[in-house]
């Protein structure tokens, strides 16, 4: 019993060191706890290139966001013009024919009254006018008329609710801007049509 004893008690007093010196090697070594947690911060905080990755990769995605917008809307519109043929409005299209009587019939009238009048002048008056100066003032009369076919088109409401005003003014600018909005979103799904070209319906 004392042999047993004395062993016990040997076992424990052996044991106990043990512990101790495993302790007294963590608190002599805390630059290893010190790497160990340096070592586990970067993957739980990122650092500046993984937030510049991250931008980088979150603008790429609204991008190609953006342009699967773009290209949705440009499939119904086409589906929109092939249900209903594109056409002016009955009254946008009578308006524009008002417009055109003084705008274009007063030009073309002044031209026909001046080469009626260098007739009438070298006829009946006995004077004599250079064929090119005739050819000219008929020229420039005619070409006011074409002029104001185009500002008689342009310068109508293209909205059937609004009439416009008497001259138009407003509405020149404004159509203007349409027609430039207009092209250019031509010029942008036609480099859409290109991107769609090589892709299948699915994608």
């Amino acid at each position: 019993k004392k042999k047993s004893g004395s062993s016990t008690a040997q076992q424990d007093s052996t044991s106990y060191p043990a512990s101790s010196s495993s302790i007294s090697k963590d608190d002599e070594n805390p630059a290893r706890s010190a790497i160990a947690t340096s070592t586990r911060s970067p993957q739980q905080r990122p650092n500046a290139g993984q937030r510049a990755l991250e931008d980088m990769r979150r603008q790429q995605a609204e991008k190609k966001d953006a342009e699967l917008r773009k290209v949705r809307e440009l499939l119904d519109a086409d589906q929109q013009v092939q249900e209903a043929a594109a056409a002016i409005p009955e009254r946008v299209a009578q308006r524009m024919g008002a417009r055109m009587l003084p705008f274009v019939g007063l030009p073309f009238f002044l031209g026909m009254g001046v080469f009626v009048g260098f007739w009438y002048m070298a006829t009946y008056r006995n004077l004599e006018y250079q064929p090119a100066l005739v050819a000219a003032s008929t020229i420039v009369v005619l070409l006011l008329g074409l002029v104001g076919i185009t500002y008689s088109i342009l310068s109508a409401s293209w909205d059937p609710d609004r009439e416009g005003s008497l001259l138009g003014t407003d509405e020149f600018s404004k159509n203007i801007e349409n027609i430039r909005d207009g092209l250019k979103r031509s010029r942008e799904n036609a480099i859409l049509r290109d991107k769609m070209a090589g892709l299948t319906s699915e994608e």
